[in-house]
């Protein structure tokens, strides 16, 4: 596994160093998994796959498949293609069904309905009372001076 991680900082034209901080380890780290000295930890093939996306996981773990996710010898496909939507063989466009319709709600107008919000200040609280508990049961109340004479 450590030929196919120098492969991928070859091809992102790093230093272990630089591959090392991309990915977010030390540097000593790196330098182990390089010499041979240590395996790759699950966190460490974790966050190379999340900073470089377009590694293929089954080439970095196995060995199987190209290194780039995706070459097919067609474009790539993602979410938001329109390939995506269709398979190599087929190309019959989906079915229409009223259901899938995005029709805005009954009461939509396209000026926004706003309200006005009117927060009410209350008045700050007071002190009218403090109850202490003892440990033997008893209790003492204190009542403020300022709330004595009110």
């Amino acid at each position: 596994m450590k030929d196919r991680i120098i492969k991928v900082m070859e091809r992102e034209g790093m230093t272990s160093s630089k591959f090392a901080e991309a990915i977010g380890i030390q540097r000593a780290a790196m330098s182990h998994i390089i010499s041979g000295r240590n395996n790759p930890s699950l966190d460490v093939i974790s966050k190379i796959l999340q900073r470089f996306p377009k590694i293929d996981s089954d080439w970095l773990l196995f060995g199987k498949g190209e290194m780039i996710r995706g070459k097919r010898g067609i474009e790539e496909l993602d979410l938001f293609s329109t390939a995506a939507l269709f398979s190599e063989e087929s190309t019959s466009v989906p079915e229409y069904r009223k259901e899938n319709e995005l029709n805005p709600p009954p009461n939509w107008t396209k000026q926004a309905n706003t309200e006005q919000v009117i927060i009410k200040e209350k008045p700050p609280k007071k002190i009218t009372k403090i109850m202490v508990i003892y440990s033997d049961d008893s209790l003492e109340t204190f009542i403020p001076e300022k709330s004595k004479k009110e």
